[in-house]
């Protein structure tokens, strides 16, 4: 048994705090900017179908926000360059503020699709701000422990954001000015911050096609969490409105907590399974899962605010709401440790296309005959579509030999500059000064 002097063991606790409160403004203006974010992602859906808007429409402003979310990414690290993080987060809040409070002055698709492009462009930027200012006040030492507590607060937020709507109309104002107030208030955090501001950031992503040479199991899984898990919460809220009247915001708000609780329940079981069996089963398990949920509800096809249905989408949130992170761990081990941020980046890329795409697929499959069941239904299929791909892939490549192994951390599909924190990403160690 090794014995640490007493001082050394106050001076270790002393600088695992100095990182958390390096980065604790930062945590609180991503939950802050995550509470905006989920009550928007109830409230603009709600509100267009009240207005009598097609579902195809509401997918495809929902896939408008995601290609707006996409170009900012591509254009966080040059405005980074330029202007610095906290003019990046200052500009992009105001950005995301101004159109909430258009969308509460004009009803219609048209401005709404440009509000929610240009949201989409702010909110990505904000990411990207927080994220690269973390990585530089964050030790290499403490970025695990700092990324679960940045991870836990911002989806604890996006939890508790949608139920801001819950005693509104759908066409009332306040959900809107709400969520203007919410992104103001994350300005606030950052701008009295003591963290010195990081060196510009330089990511280079991986081409698709280099991606695709080197894991296609994680281009593969991570298009799909894209496409299937943004199409099905993007309408998700319209399925809420079977529940009528004013208990339409509570029902959404409800079903879309449960999806997030069960991924989140199950992200860190299926992550230290998948530490020691090929990663792809797991995937492929976490699919089926999903599937056989959704299914379920296809078939049921229950009242929303049923408590079997609020069981029955976090049982479905648990399966293809976990595995991005699974995906994402097998291309850290097919990857070259020195360009694991590489690859991560440019899978964020993959993910976005796909989340253009699947809200607009979604929308257009809730417009025909099959209705709400068409949600579920399509849901079903690309759960066992994934299943039987990750099995295709395994019997196609040998699995990564242990050695090589990294291990599973809880990752989420927010900015390029996200993959730089990211504890699996080389980086030169921080010595605690000695005693």
């Amino acid at each position: 048994m090794v014995l640490v002097p007493r001082n050394h063991r106050r001076r270790i606790q002393e600088y695992g705090m100095t990182a958390f409160r390096n980065v604790a403004s930062l945590i609180l203006s991503a939950a802050l900017l995550q509470v905006a974010g989920g009550l928007l992602g109830v409230i603009v859906p709600i509100s267009l179908g009240a207005a009598g808007v097609s579902d195809a429409t509401v997918g495809l402003i929902a896939g408008i926000y995601s290609a707006g979310f996409m170009v900012g990414a591509a254009m966080a690290p040059r405005m980074i360059r330029r202007i610095a993080n906290i003019r990046v987060f200052a500009f992009a809040a105001a950005l995301g503020a101004v159109m909430a409070l258009l969308m509460a002055m004009y009803r219609d698709p048209y401005t709404w699709s440009i509000a929610r492009f240009a949201q989409g462009i702010g909110i990505a930027l904000m990411f990207a701000s927080v994220e690269s200012w973390m990585t530089e006040a964050t030790p290499a030492s403490q970025r695990g422990s700092v990324l679960g507590v940045y991870h836990v607060a911002a989806k604890v937020a996006l939890i508790l954001g949608p139920f801001l709507a819950i005693g509104h109309a759908a066409e009332a104002l306040e959900p809107f000015i709400w969520c203007g107030i919410f992104l103001a208030f994350a300005l606030m955090p950052v701008c009295i911050t003591k963290s010195l501001q990081p060196a510009p950031p330089d990511p280079d992503p991986f081409p698709i096609r280099r991606m695709f040479d080197v894991a296609p199991s994680a281009v593969i899984g991570v298009f799909i969490a894209g496409f299937s898990n943004t199409g099905f919460l993007s309408l998700l809220p319209l399925y809420a409105q079977q529940a009528g009247g004013a208990s339409v915001a509570s029902a959404a708000a409800t079903l879309m907590a449960a999806a997030y609780i069960g991924g989140v329940a199950s992200q860190w079981p299926a992550g230290l399974i998948s530490d020691h069996i090929d990663r792809r089963i797991v995937i492929g398990g976490m699919g089926l899962l999903s599937a056989v949920a959704a299914l379920l509800l296809a078939v049921l096809d229950g009242n929303p605010g049923s408590l079997l249905t609020q069981f029955l989408i976090g049982i479905w949130g648990a399966g293809a709401l976990s595995f991005y992170g699974l995906c994402i761990a097998h291309a850290a081990d097919r990857c070259e440790p020195s360009k694991i941020a590489r690859m991560l980046s440019g899978l964020l890329f993959v993910w976005a296309a796909g989340a253009v795409l699947g809200p607009i697929v979604f929308g257009v499959v809730m417009s025909s005959p099959l209705a709400t069941q068409g949600l579920f239904i399509l849901e079903a299929i690309i759960g066992l579509l994934l299943f039987f791909l990750m099995v295709w892939r395994r019997q196609a490549k040998a699995p990564v030999v242990e050695e090589n192994r990294e291990s599973f951390e809880v990752v989420q599909p927010t900015s390029v500059l996200g993959a730089e924190i990211d504890p699996r990403s080389p980086d030169a160690t921080e010595e605690m000064p000695a005693s």
